[in-house]
């Protein structure tokens, strides 16, 4: 029963999944060196970054994760 219950949440949450837009404010000198995981196009000192997720709340932590780890 215990994997019906795992598979379950599982599709659950891929039916949950859809593309998000999060704006994200960037430093002039913020630079990146390697490849970036999103769909990012970066105007002024706005990033439009389209991530998929299951809800917005869980794109804005993923892409708020990802410029931190950037800008240290």
């Amino acid at each position: 029963m215990k994997h019906s219950t795992e598979f379950e949440a599982l599709m659950s949450r891929i039916q949950r999944l859809a593309e998000y837009e999060v704006e994200v404010n960037i430093p002039e000198q913020m630079q990146f060196d390697g490849p970036v995981p999103f769909d990012m196009s970066i105007e002024g000192g706005v990033a439009y970054v389209k991530v998929i997720a299951a809800s917005p709340e869980e794109a804005r932590m993923k892409v708020y994760e990802y410029f931190e780890s950037k800008y240290k």
